[in-house]
């Protein structure tokens, strides 16, 4: 995997090449400690545009102090050597991103006011605790975000799914990224900014902001870089400024301005100077934001903090409808499931559904094919909560009308998608296992839409994963599903279940994964499926718990997504 991985980041920097001319001259020309401004201003005068941003830079209100100046020369010597790379940088960094509307789930218009924002706040903070080069923090701040505007151009529909996974599993860009590219957009911006031969300390900072790194891996200058970053992303989320991707909860202003050293008046000072910053690099790339945004964002955000107190009492009244609500939607859940599992010659079976939160998005069911064989089927829908579960309703009624004309698994999977897809929206999809069993134990034939690999524990002791084949229904028109067909034995176990089973994680963000279960399988394979199924629910609630398993009068922990198993064993 990390040969694919490293070879899909290094063609992307192939396709991205160098940075546009005119600025990969600029930075060349700046990154001499003994820069020759005289060749500075021929370069940048051969751009009009350019030229005319640097005049306007120059005699904003953040540089001007009420003295105009005429020429470009003068223009770069107020702006000064790092400011110029800075802003040559930007707009390279900036032609090269998508349009507006092009982001591929993300708003790139959001996403830039938010690498702006995170810029002057990095800056900021780095001249509030006296860093050496606040410019280098600047640009730092924009730079971070350069990995994000290549996905968004160049990967198509990759970065749609990554944007859709951050936002139904409410986490980071970063942990989508992982989960869908395995690889996170910082990598392959450092790769960039190592391909375009910028200093050492702007590639390591962007490489490793988004994840832990040991003592010694980076040097003293990028790790004070990369704790100005996070600081200036959380200030900027926290705020609600522009859109980073990320869709985890935003930390509240009140506890994290302590934290950060900027309580009070610290705080006020620092919107004003984002402000101006924000404003003044904003009109460079063409972007027109009102004034003082980022400090009316400061507070309405602190206002609407201060409202939380005063709605207490609403909130609670509305919270115990709501529930009254989803208790009543689980309980008409609960009865489409179904009421016993069947009997077939040969198998024993077992099956258990257990929502995150009322109501669930997994579902699985038990089918009378037209020729009269069994399969069992287990699916699970894109996101949590009430539309999951209205869609798993859908697609279940769907396999149980297919199932009286269709007995083929390919089959029926290719009819659910075709209908899937026209009833939906691109943003809902479900991975499905279906699988039917062949009389006597024998043999089972199989089809997958995308879901995790089925665990098949056989008799004999050896144990293999039941790989997929094809993509989530929903997601593409035309699909088709092969059938794979797996012989049997005595005493086999095969467990089929989704990924609240093992992606559940710990305090410390341990998933369960696929070795807790195949272990837990090991140990219960000689009991009957039921018994399984409760060893296996139990060890992921003890893990969420940090390994204490809960109370017998106490509910069980919430491991954050639906959790569904199904069991099958030869007898």
């Amino acid at each position: 995997m990390e040969t694919n991985t490293k070879y899909f980041v290094t063609e992307l920097v192939g396709e991205v090449g160098t940075l546009p001319s005119l600025a990969a001259q600029v930075v060349r020309l700046t990154s001499d400690p003994e820069c020759d401004l005289g060749e500075l201003t021929r370069v940048i005068m051969s751009d009009n545009v350019l030229s005319l941003r640097f005049l306007a830079l120059a005699n904003s209100a953040a540089f001007a102090q009420g003295q105009e100046v005429k020429n470009l020369r003068g223009a770069l010597v107020r702006l000064g050597i790092r400011r110029v790379r800075n802003v040559a940088l930007l707009m390279g960094m900036h032609d090269m991103a998508p349009d507006a509307d092009a982001g591929r789930g993300l708003d790139m218009g959001e996403f830039w006011k938010h690498c702006l924002a995170v810029a002057s706040c990095s800056q900021g903070l780095a001249w509030q605790r006296g860093t050496a080069n606040p410019e280098d923090a600047w640009l730092a701040g924009i730079l971070h975000g350069l990995g994000v505007t290549i996905l968004a151009q160049r990967t198509g529909t990759e970065f749609a799914a990554v944007v859709d996974f951050a936002r139904q599993r409410r986490t980071t860009l970063v942990e989508a990224e992982m989960r869908v590219l395995d690889f996170h957009h910082g990598e392959l911006g450092g790769r960039l900014l190592r391909e375009w031969k910028l200093p050492r300390v702007f590639a390591d900072t962007v490489e490793f902001y988004p994840e832990d790194y040991v003592a010694g891996e980076v040097d003293a200058e990028a790790v004070a870089l990369i704790t100005e970053l996070r600081d200036a992303i959380e200030i900027a989320r926290a705020i609600g400024f522009g859109d980073s991707g990320d869709r985890t909860p935003r930390a509240r202003l009140d506890d994290l301005a302590p934290r950060l050293g900027l309580a009070g008046p610290a705080l006020e000072a620092l919107a004003a100077k984002v402000d101006r910053e924000v404003q003044d690099m904003a009109r460079v790339v063409g972007i027109t934001l009102p004034d003082n945004l980022f400090a009316q964002s400061l507070a309405a955000s602190q206002q609407a903090a201060a409202r939380v107190g005063l709605e207490g009492f609403n909130d609670t009244l509305v919270k115990e409808e709501l529930q009254a609500e989803l208790a009543a939607a689980r309980s008409i859940q609960q009865q489409l499931l179904p009421q016993a599992v069947p009997q077939v010659p040969g198998y024993q079976v077992a099956a258990v559904n257990v929502p995150s939160r009322s109501v669930s998005g997994d579902t699985y069911d038990f089918l009378t094919l037209r020729g009269g064989a069994t399969a069992l089927v287990v699916a699970d829908i894109s996101g949590k909560g009430t539309p999951a579960a209205l869609l798993a309703s859908t697609l279940q009624a769907s396999l149980r009308a297919l199932a009286l004309v269709m007995d083929d698994p390919g089959d029926l999977l290719a009819a659910a998608n075709r209908a899937l897809y026209a009833s939906t929206d691109p943003e809902r999809f479900a991975t499905v296992f279906l699988a039917v069993l062949e009389p006597g134990g024998g043999a089972l034939r199989y089809a997958s839409a995308g879901h995790n690999p089925p665990l098949l524990r056989h008799g004999n002791g050896r144990q293999e994963w039941l790989p997929p084949a094809g993509t989530p229904l929903g997601m593409l028109p035309e699909m088709e599903y092969p059938v794979t067909r797996v012989t049997l034995g005595p005493d086999d176990v095969l467990v089929v279940y989704t990924d609240g089973v093992t992606e559940a994680t710990d305090s410390r963000e341990a998933e369960f994964a696929e070795s807790g279960l195949l272990e837990i399988v090991v140990t219960r394979a000689h009991t009957p499926p039921a018994v399984i199924i409760d060893a296996v629910v139990q060890a992921v609630h003890a893990h969420v718990g940090d390994g204490a398993a809960p109370a017998p009068d106490q509910p069980p922990p919430d491991a954050g997504d639906d959790l569904t198993l199904v069991v099958v064993k030869t007898v």
